[in-house]
C-alpha cells in the first residue's frame, strides 16, 4: 500500500472510486478481486469523513423487522455473519437489552414475538463462525432482572426486559483500512490526500477526473472507463463540477453525532432507551454502546444546511444532546465533563426537516447510472448509509459496472475473502499460539492488542525490526507496530496515525508523552522539521471531534 501519484496519472484504469471511506474502500477492494484495473482517491484520509462517525454496532436488522422490510433484514443478518467471519478479530458479538413497557406495542409479550421471529428469520446466522463470533438467541426477562441490568432505572412502568444480540466493530477504522490494503494487494492503485476537482469530459461523457495533491499541490489528471462516485456527502459537489445537469442522490443532509462517555451505570451490555417526552428528541431511542473501556451513546441528528465542509458540533448541539441523554435515564445527570469525545458525520437525509423534529434519513442506498438516468456516460454516483451492507451494495454496484464495461462477469469473493489481518482457523487456537510465539519477548498487553487490531497480521508488525514498548512504562504500543503502520498504511500526518490507524486516539485524549514518541516516528519517516512536528502534535491535542479530526496537511 504505496502512494504513487505518478502511476496514477500514467495508467487508464477500468474504475475510478472517488472516495474513501466504507463504501468507496469496499467498492474498490471488490472491482479490484475481480480482476479489474481500480484506482481509489480520497481528498483527506481514509474514514475520516462520514465514516469516521459510527456508533460501531454491526446491525442484524431488528429495527427493520420492525418495519416489515424483510430484503433489508436477510440482508443484514447476511452482512453481519460475513463481517464476524471474514473479520473476527475486529468484530465481536454484542449483547444488547432494551426495557419493555406496559404500552402494548412495547409490552414483554410484543417483544418476545419479535425476537423469537428475529431468531426464526436469523436461523442461519452463525453458520461458520468461530465459536467466539456466534451470535446467541434473543430473550425476555423479568423486571427484576432488567432493573439489576440497567440499575437505578426509575420508570414505574417497565415490565421487563428484551435482550438480543448483535455485533459490535472493534475498530470501524481499522475495518475500512483493511479493505483498502486489501484492494492493493489485489492490484488496485490508492492514494489519500488526493482531491478530485472536477469530472473529465469527452464528448459529453466522463473520462476520468483532474486531481489535486494536498501534499504537493500538483495537479494531475486521472483517466478510467467508468468513475465511480462514492464521495458521500461530498458526491453531489463532484457532479456539479461536470459542466452537465445531473441527478443529485439526495438533496438535504444531516449531521449526526455521537458521545463518548467516561462514566455510565450500565456494564457490559449495550441498552437501548427512550428519550422523555419533555425533550426535542423524545419518544426517540438512543444507544448506549461498550466499547472499548468507554461508553458510545447515540445518534443525535439536526439538519446540515452549507458546504459539507462547514459541518461543526455547536455548543447548542451538546446542550440539546446531553438533556437527551439524560432524560433517557434520570438521575445519571451527565455533564460535558463526561465527554471525551464527540463523533460527527454528515449523512444523507431525505428531505428538509420540519420545525422542532430530527431530519428524516435516507433509509436505502441508491446508485444512480448517469447513462441512464441523465445521457451521460462513464459515471455511477452510489450513497449508502450503513456500515454493515457496504460490501453487498460494494458487490451490487460493481456487477452492475462490469456490465457497463462489456467485461466479462467474475464471480465475487468478498463474502468468503478473509479480511487483511483475518485469523485463519480456531480463533482460540490461534490466539494462544500467537502468545506461545511472542511472548519471550513481547509483553502479553501487547500482543492482545495486536492480535485485536492486525489478527493474523500480527506476524508481519512483529517480523522484523525493533518490537520493544514505544516507550518506558508503555507495555502495548510498540516501536515495531508504528513504524510498520507508517511502512505499509499511508499515514501522511500525526492524525492518521492516531485516530485511523493505531486506534490510539479514537476512543480517549492519547497520553502526551506517547503521543509526542508517535510524532518523533512519524516525524523520522516523513523528515519532518521541529516546527512541523509540533503542529502536529497540536492538532492532534486539540481535537475533541472526529469530524475529519487533523487531515490538513502540512508540505
Amino acid at each position: 500500500m504505496k502512494r504513487d501519484i505518478q502511476h496514477l496519472a500514467d495508467t487508464r484504469f477500468d474504475i475510478l472510486v472517488v472516495g474513501g471511506g466504507i463504501y468507496g474502500a469496499a467498492i474498490a477492494r471488490e472491482a479490484a478481486t475481480r480482476g479489474l484495473r481500480v484506482a481509489l482517491v480520497e481528498q483527506n484520509d481514509f474514514c475520516s469523513g462520514a465514516s469516521a462517525n459510527s456508533l460501531k454496532i454491526i446491525h442484524g436488522g431488528l429495527r427493520y423487522l420492525q418495519q416489515f422490510d424483510l430484503p433489508r433484514v436477510f440482508e443484514s443478518i447476511r452482512e453481519r455473519s460475513t463481517l464476524l467471519r471474514t473479520a473476527p478479530h475486529l468484530v465481536d458479538p454484542l449483547s444488547c437489552i432494551m426495557p419493555t413497557r406496559k404500552a402494548f406495542m412495547k409490552s414483554r409479550l410484543v417483544m418476545s414475538l419479535g425476537t423469537a421471529l428475529n431468531d426464526m428469520l436469523s436461523a442461519h446466522r452463525n453458520r461458520g463462525l468461530d465459536p467466539t463470533r456466534r451470535i446467541p438467541a434473543c430473550r425476555t426477562v423479568s423486571r427484576e432482572e432488567c432493573l439489576q441490568t440497567v440499575p437505578a432505572l426509575s420508570e414505574r412502568d417497565v415490565t421487563g426486559g428484551a435482550i438480543w444480540h448483535d455485533a459490535v466493530g472493534y475498530d470501524t477504522e481499522r475495518i475500512v483500512i483493511s479493505m483498502v490494503k486489501d484492494a492493493c494487494d489485489a492490484g488496485a492503485v490508492a492514494a489519500n490526500y488526493l482531491r478530485a476537482c472536477e469530472l473529465i469530459m469527452e464528448e459529453g461523457n466522463v473520462v476520468g477526473i483532474q486531481a489535486e495533491d494536498r501534499l504537493s499541490g500538483q495537479r494531475v489528471a486521472i483517466h478510467s472507463e467508468l468513475v465511480i462516485n462514492a464521495a458521500g456527502p461530498w458526491a453531489a459537489e463532484l457532479l456539479q463540477t461536470a459542466g452537465a445537469k445531473l441527478s443529485l442522490p439526495c438533496h438535504h443532509l444531516a449531521l449526526g453525532i455521537n458521545l463518548i462517555l467516561k462514566r455510565w451505570p450500565v456494564e457490559g451490555i449495550a441498552a437501548g432507551l427512550t428519550a422523555g417526552s419533555d425533550t426535542p428528541s423524545g419518544g426517540r431511542l438512543f444507544f448506549f454502546v461498550p466499547w472499548r473501556g468507554v461508553t458510545m451513546a447515540g445518534t443525535y441528528y439536526r439538519p446540515h444546511e452549507g458546504p459539507v465542509d462547514s459541518a461543526a458540533v455547536t455548543d447548542e448541539d451538546i446542550d440539546a444532546y446531553l438533556a437527551a441523554l439524560n432524560s433517557c435515564y434520570p438521575g445519571v445527570d451527565l455533564t460535558r465533563d463526561d465527554i471525551l469525545l464527540i463523533h460527527a458525520g454528515v449523512i444523507p437525509a431525505t428531505r428538509a426537516a420540519r420545525a422542532g423534529e430530527e431530519p428524516p434519513l435516507l433509509r436505502h442506498y441508491r446508485l444512480i447510472d448517469h447513462g441512464s438516468a441523465d445521457g451521460v456516460d462513464g459515471l455511477l454516483t452510489v450513497l449508502g448509509i450503513k456500515y454493515t451492507t457496504a460490501r453487498d451494495v460494494a458487490q451490487r454496484t460493481v456487477t452492475h459496472a462490469i456490465a457497463r464495461l462489456d467485461g466479462p462477469v467474475v464471480a465475487s469473493t468478498t463474502s468468503a475473502r478473509p479480511l487483511m489481518g483475518d485469523v485463519l482457523g480456531d480463533l482460540a487456537d490461534f490466539r494462544s499460539a500467537s502468545f506461545d510465539r511472542y511472548s519471550t519477548h513481547t509483553s502479553p498487553a501487547a500482543i492482545e492488542r495486536l492480535l485485536r487490531l492486525y489478527g493474523g497480521g500480527i506476524d508481519a508488525v512483529l517480523a522484523s525490526g525493533e518490537a520493544g514498548p514505544i516507550l518506558e512504562g508503555s507495555e502495548d504500543v510498540l516501536t515495531r507496530e508504528i513504524r510498520h503502520v507508517i511502512e505499509t498504511e499511508m499515514p501522511q500526518t500525526l492524525g492518521d496515525l492516531i485516530f485511523r490507524r493505531t486506534g490510539l486516539g479514537s476512543n480517549r485524549p492519547t497520553d502526551p508523552v506517547l503521543l509526542r514518541s508517535c510524532a518523533t516516528l512519524m516525524g523520522e519517516a516523513h523528515h519532518w522539521d521541529s516546527a512541523r512536528l509540533e503542529r502536529e502534535i497540536e492538532a492532534v491535542t486539540q481535537t475533541s471531534c472526529l469530524w475529519q479530526a487533523a487531515t490538513t496537511p502540512d508540505p
